[in-house]
């Protein structure tokens, strides 16, 4: 086998492959067309007869078999009269069994031999015992006349071939005709479903952008009167402090609140909503204790008196601000319930005392102008028996002043008493009244006292015209008011 044949064949074995960037720029026929030509093997380098004899392989080693038998035939025939001639060429052997030299062959006689069509085989001279014979001549077939029948055979191989090859390419165009038509039909399907499937997902989300868009606004719209109501519920930014005067907007309100329902926005609402009604109904609870309002927009009305049946106890919101200040109210509705009940029990003792002697009276009397500090002041305790820290005192003691008992600088000015015990039963200095109430000194016309534990511990001095009270605690004024 040539080099040439042999790298054909070699060529025709490696596995085909067809390329993208080749397909890319053909027509879905050219690609059918293309993929059969790979799949059947044919290189690029291969001429028609190579591509046809690969796309039709299986026919033409149909028709190989009936060329085979035909050859055959054709071969025993030529055997045969090969035979034939070898054997009679040994008889004329066995006859002339001396030969003179064979006149030798030359160049010219091979190739007039091989350029005509059929030449006579002549036999070498015979000898003088068979001059009288006449020389036998045979026929022999030359290699021209095989080539011809060679090309006999393959011009009518060809010709079946070329016959096969119009009604395979013909039947092949068929296919591809019917092939195109079906991916074209399958393709113009596919696209027109696909772009009715496109239409009609575009129709939907245009029709939920739309409910959407139109829902975000409803419920934005909804969201903003929500917090513009909430926050009008409270006196300040921080929202520490509750307007009374909007607790009964609260319906309002939930009113607001429904139409968030299903949102985003309507769980911290909803959280916002039910704090808020927590704080409203404590802070009411608590009035109620009460004649008036103890608790209004956030300050505490140290003068609210409470109702004769008034139950207190204690309420957490959540708002560390407003708790302080139920605290406070509650404390002072305490104090009043205690005070109430000392002031009892301080009527019953007057009363008892009313009938002691006049010697005892006047002995009250000495003993109260020598320690009048000892003396309650205003339902507070009496001193007597207690040491009370006076060298703690904001305000020097002077005695003197304190023995002017009649001096107007004594005098409290309405709610100023009241307002400060208040402030120190919410804070937790006292309980009800149990504290004692000490004259200090009196400076620029203004009457101070100190306020005491009921164990004589100084917890402030305070001035009975203005209010104003300070102790020794860390932070406090280091001046006083004068």
């Amino acid at each position: 086998m040539s080099k040439k044949r042999h790298n054909r064949h070699k060529k025709e074995h490696q596995e085909s492959k067809f390329d993208f960037d080749e397909a890319k720029d053909l027509t879905v026929g050219q690609v059918i067309r293309k993929n059969e030509e790979v799949e059947a093997g044919v290189l690029p380098e291969d001429n028609i007869l190579d591509k046809y004899i690969k796309q039709h392989r299986e026919e033409i080693e149909a028709d190989k078999f009936e060329t085979r038998q035909f050859k055959k035939e054709e071969l025993l025939e030529t055997q045969a009269q090969e035979e034939l001639t070898q054997e009679v060429s040994e008889i004329t052997e066995e006859s002339a069994p001396i030969i003179e030299e064979p006149e030798t062959v030359s160049e010219e006689m091979v190739s007039d031999s091989a350029e005509t069509t059929s030449s006579d085989v002549i036999l070498p001279p015979l000898g003088e015992e068979n001059q009288d014979l006449e020389p036998l001549v045979l026929e022999k077939q030359e290699p021209a006349e095989v080539a011809d029948e060679k090309e006999e055979e393959e011009t009518a191989l060809l010709s079946r071939s070329a016959q096969a090859e119009s009604e395979t390419t013909s039947n092949s165009k068929k296919k591809r005709v019917f092939v195109i038509g079906s991916a074209l039909a399958a393709v113009l399907i596919l696209a027109g479903s696909y772009y009715i499937y496109r239409q009609v997902d575009r129709s939907n989300q245009a029709i939920q952008s739309s409910q959407s868009s139109s829902n975000n606004q409803e419920t934005q719209t909804a969201l903003q009167e929500f917090n513009t109501l909430y926050d009008a519920f409270y006196t300040d930014a921080n929202k520490t402090a509750l307007k009374n005067s909007q607790f009964d907007k609260l319906n309002q309100l939930k009113a607001q609140l429904d139409k968030l329902e299903g949102s985003r926005e309507y769980t911290l609402a909803k959280s916002k909503y039910d704090s808020l009604e927590t704080q409203i109904k404590a802070v009411q609870e608590v009035n109620n204790q009460f004649e008036t309002p103890a608790i209004t927009d956030g300050v505490l009305d140290t003068n609210a008196k409470i109702k004769a049946d008034a139950k207190f106890t204690e309420i957490k919101t959540g708002n560390t601000e407003l708790d302080k200040l139920l605290d406070k109210a509650i404390s002072l509705g305490k104090s009043q319930q205690t005070s109430a009940s000392s002031s009892s029990s301080s009527s019953s003792s007057q009363e008892s005392s009313s009938t002691t002697t006049d010697s005892s009276t006047s002995s009250s009397s000495a003993s109260s102008s020598s320690a009048p500090a000892s003396r309650p002041e205003s339902g507070g305790l009496s001193s007597d028996g207690v040491n009370l820290q006076r060298s703690a005192s904001r305000v020097p003691y002077n005695q003197s002043a304190v023995e002017d008992s009649n001096n107007p600088a004594w005098n409290f000015a309405d709610g100023v008493l009241e307002q400060i015990l208040a402030t120190s039963r919410a804070r937790g200095y006292i309980t009800g009244n149990q504290y004692i109430l000490e004259r200090v000194n009196i400076v620029n016309g203004n009457g101070y006292y100190n306020l005491y534990k009921p164990d004589g511990t100084y917890l402030f001095t305070l001035n009975c015209k203005t209010g104003y009270f300070v102790g020794n605690g860390a932070g406090h004024a280091d001046d006083l008011d004068y």
